[in-house]
């Protein structure tokens, strides 16, 4: 998002005027609040599995897909067959396409979206399907893999797939911004909506926060059952694999990044221990090209760092090759400050598989 954007939705964070903006924004605000309320009734359809379905409230920035590949990774432990749904956000491919088939082509970002990769990637002993129709790639799933359970990534606005679980991502700092619908705030849908919510999970929550503490400061109801969890950094990959390196601590590096809050991916960096440089901020789900990247690893030569330093989601989309310092990524992990968290999302899926509606 832009940054006059970002001291509108979140005036807390980043304060300046924004009256023109404002003015320009809450009309167009109240024609979305419109189309919403004309929007017909949900029929959803069941694709024969249990399904979580994991998404948010607001635009770009919950820390969704780590909650995601978190999830997936619960469940594959647990030796759940799992398949994950995803829309493929900006891809160029059209229909069904199984990321990560048993073999054949995996596709590339452009193809297929840079979440779905990244996912798949995080998650090789799950099945990732990409397709607009979420309904009809639920049954592909279903028919073609068998799976246990289906996890659908950026769905609590798809309403046409039913799901037995809600998981609602929100930022423990940033909540839900200034409460106004898009674009005069960063809400998809009025935050009386969090009700829908089978389960709420807390993300980029600080070592102090409390679970009782993030409710009362984002007015979420007792009787949604809420977990909190923090991302921490967990070493480096490369290349389009991902393949783990070392990268020591005090690292100079350029910190590079296309994602919604930007600063918090390059505070994630400090905590890593690295000295950033400099820092490069692109809009969510940038478009990498030869140019921008050679331009970047240019600069970085210039300034003396040994790396650039992007998030895992931009790696998958970047090209590979070029001269100067390598790009490598920051992987971060969720961590639940106490069993108490992971023992609520636990014992909501395990809700889910005693009574599936799927």
């Amino acid at each position: 998002m832009g940054r006059a954007l970002e001291r509108l939705w979140y005036p807390g964070e980043a304060p300046g005027g924004q009256r023109l903006l404002r003015a320009v924004t809450t009309p167009l605000s109240w024609a979305y609040r419109a189309g919403l309320a004309a929007r017909p009734g949900p029929r959803p359809g069941k694709a024969g599995r249990p399904v979580i379905a994991v998404g948010n409230l607001t635009a770009g920035g919950s820390g969704k897909t780590p909650l995601v590949i978190e999830l997936v990774a619960s469940l594959l432990r647990k030796g759940v067959r799992v398949a994950v749904l995803s829309r493929g956000y900006g891809r160029s491919g059209r229909g069904i396409r199984v990321v990560n088939p048993p073999a054949g082509d995996w596709g590339t970002p452009d193809e297929v979206g840079d979440e779905p990769v990244l996912i798949a990637r995080r998650c090789p002993g799950a099945v990732v399907v990409v397709g607009a129709d979420r309904v009809a790639a639920g049954r592909y799933a279903v028919q073609q893999f068998r799976p246990d359970v289906l996890v659908c990534d950026d769905a609590f606005q798809h309403r046409r797939l039913y799901r037995d679980l809600d998981v609602l991502a929100v930022h423990a700092r940033l909540g839900f911004g200034n409460g106004r619908l898009l674009p005069r705030g960063p809400l998809r849908e009025p935050v009386e909506q969090v009700r829908r919510a089978g389960l709420v999970v807390f993300t980029h929550a600080d070592p102090a926060d409390t679970v009782a503490g993030l409710r009362r400061r984002h007015w979420l109801p007792e009787i949604i059952p809420a977990a909190h969890c923090m991302f921490s950094p967990n070493g480096w990959v490369q290349g389009p694999g991902l393949e783990p390196l070392d990268l020591p601590r005090g690292t100079a590096v350029l910190a590079a990044c296309g994602v919604a809050h930007p600063e918090v991916f390059f505070e994630s960096c400090r905590q890593a221990g690295l000295e950033l440089l400099q820092t490069r901020s692109y809009g969510d789900h940038q478009t990498w090209t030869r140019r921008t990247v050679a331009r970047l690893r240019a600069e970085a030569g210039r300034l003396g760092a040994k790396a650039v330093v992007v998030t895992e989601k931009d790696l998958v989309r970047m090209p590979q090759h070029g001269e100067g310092p390598g790009v490598v990524a920051l992987r971060l992990e969720a961590r639940w400050p106490d069993d108490a968290g992971l023992a609520v999302v636990e014992m909501a899926i395990a809700e889910l598989a005693m009574h599936p509606g799927g």
